[in-house]
């Protein structure tokens, strides 16, 4: 669902995938083009042969989710860094949090079978729930449960439903109409206000008198609850976007001199009806994709529905599975390698599958640096393996499923941030950003002055950038995810066996904004004339990175292994 903002605008060796089934490249490129591939003395990793002489894991640095400040303090860097910045903090990604969940209802007559202990129950168990809990329940898991295992424990999702509807003084209408547009911080300003009435009453009111004070919620004491969830008892009405609908929001409330009494920056509204949507009444899918956005991710989907970057296997995307490798490495909850080789070298990368192992590893532009702000291409393992994807991937989320075989993603990430200026890319720099410049909708943010993010086609079209976008194996230009809207990627848009990567055998014309192996950040913003931008474009900028996969494999102890090889064309 989309994020509001309140107050702010804001003839070749192969790639080879044992037991993958990805659909063959049917290219066949001049052999002169193509890496040798030594067959010298080899060493055994996993169960495939490869060369001694070649660069492996322990060849490689990670990248950095940390910066050293001008104190000489080393401090984290990630999605809340930028929102900080910016004045509106979201949640940290790398501490406890503690999370007020409020069941919030109205005076409505035809509300009340809605408004029950039951279903306060239900909300309980789907966002703090245990994994044995939701399972007898016929849930999948909680949100709680859910960010512990995607961040590898790195974020404790804490936090409390209030055991009581908190009844807004008059109808779903009435409320509505005091607050239009508005009604996620119009309820959040009246919530608060009525905890800190009740906790004040002899054994703190409605709350009960194990009711936390109000400070308990805001766990790191900036001064701003961590987080407010409303889940409001009106159904959902479709195409009401700013009102009965699921969001996130933030108030961009100032910090109070008192946080003994901190106040509400960052929210999620949404009704009780998308818990609906199935596992038994207890699907967290809609309340875990916005508590996505309050940790500071983007939606990864075109809200003017002209394509599809991500093809819907995503939480961000379609709301399935588990975030990706660039989510999490935005999140600090992964460090991938920088395999950064010259022409000559050789490295062949063991993967485990992502999701459950955190392994992945980027191909970093020129003068990349070596944060998850900046452009790169991501490779990950996709599996069906683990407790969000198997059963997830299976189960399928709004008619689309996810990976039923293991295979390689390989994604293009434009991640560069911005400060106040727009025409400027903050890469050497990206601590002081305060958002990225690039997002995945086609023709760029609203308000962002969305012709800066654009390449120019030798045909006079501007042709948008993607904040991140799957190359899939194949490229058939009728039917490859930037042009198709409606598309959802499947097992053959991983790379399987026989297939190959490298932009300039195909995929940089079909997939790149260039049209070619240029990075984004070959184009050189110089100013403006009238509304037309003037740039320069550096032609040496070039991404020459060759993929080979050596194998995938079942694994006993990770479930799936896979061996990359990287080299220069």
């Amino acid at each position: 669902m989309k994020k509001l903002l309140s107050l702010s605008t804001f003839g070749l060796l192969a790639l080879l995938v044992v037991g993958c089934g990805g659909t063959s490249s049917s290219i066949s490129p001049s052999t002169s083009q193509t890496p040798s591939i030594s067959t010298g003395t080899s060493t055994s990793t996993g169960s495939s042969s490869v060369d001694t002489n070649v660069l492996t894991n322990k060849d490689f640095e990670k990248a950095k989710t940390t910066y050293i400040d001008d104190d000489g303090q080393e401090k984290e860097l990630n999605m809340n860094t930028l929102y900080t910045n910016d004045g509106a903090p979201h949640l940290d990604s790398q501490e406890t949090l503690h999370a007020l969940v409020v069941p919030f209802g109205f005076t409505d007559t035809s509300l009340q079978s809605v408004q029950t202990q039951e279903n306060i129950d239900r909300i309980k168990l789907s966002f703090f729930g245990s994994r044995e809990e939701l399972e007898a329940a016929g849930g999948w898991m909680s949100v709680a449960d859910y960010y512990k295992t995607s961040s590898f424990g790195d974020s404790d999702f804490e936090g409390e439903v209030l055991n009581t509807w908190v009844t807004y003084p008059g109808t779903a209408d009435a409320f509505k109409n005091a607050n239009l547009n508005n009604t996620g911080i119009g309820a959040a300003t009246y919530i608060r206000n009525w905890y800190l009435t009740e906790y004040a009453k002899e054994g703190h009111g409605q709350l009960g008198a194990d009711a936390h004070p109000l400070s308990w919620y805001d766990a790191n004491q900036d001064g701003f609850l961590d987080l407010v969830w409303i889940v409001y008892s009106h159904p959902t009405v479709s195409g009401d976007t700013n009102n009965w609908w699921a969001y996130v929001t933030y108030t961009m409330a100032q910090k109070p001199t008192d946080i003994t009494n901190p106040v509400v920056q960052t929210l999620g509204w949404a009704s009780i009806d998308w818990l609906n949507k199935g596992f038994n009444g207890y699907d967290p899918h809609t309340f875990i994709h916005e508590t996505g956005h309050t940790y500071g991710l983007d939606d990864y989907y075109d809200y003017k529905n002209s394509w599809s970057p991500m093809g819907k296997i995503d939480m961000m995307d379609n709301n399935l599975g588990d975030h990706s490798a660039f989510s999490k490495f935005c999140l600090g909850w992964v460090n991938p390698l920088v395999v950064d080789i010259e022409k000559g070298e050789k490295a062949v990368i063991t993967l485990y599958p992502t999701t459950t192992s955190g392994d992945c590893f980027i191909l970093p532009s020129q003068n990349y640096n070596g944060t998850a702000f900046d452009e790169y291409i991501m490779v990950e393992l996709m599996a069906p393996y683990g407790i969000i994807q198997e059963r997830d991937y299976t189960a399928g989320y709004q008619n689309v499923n996810g990976y039923s075989e293991a295979g390689i993603r390989i994604s293009h990430v434009d991640a560069r941030v911005y400060n106040d200026n727009h025409d400027e890319y903050l890469t050497t720099n990206p601590e002081d950003g305060i958002g990225y410049r690039v997002c995945n909708t086609k023709g760029g943010r609203e308000g962002y002055k969305k012709d800066s993010d654009y390449w120019p086609r030798d045909n006079g079209t501007k042709q948008s950038y993607t904040l991140t976008s799957i190359f899939e194996s194949y490229y058939n230009t009728s039917k490859y995810t930037l042009n198709a809207p409606d598309y959802g990627a499947s097992n053959s848009s991983l790379f399987g066996e026989s297939d190959v990567f490298a932009l300039n055998l195909g995929w940089g014309k079909n997939f790149m904004p260039s049209g070619s192996n240029l990075w984004n950040k070959a184009k050189t913003i110089t100013g403006w004339q009238g509304s037309n931008q003037t740039y320069e474009i550096d032609e040496t900028m070039t991404c020459d990175y060759y993929l080979t996969v050596l194998s995938i494999e079942e694994d006993a102890e990770h479930g799936y292994v896979a061996q990359v090889q990287v080299e220069m064309l």
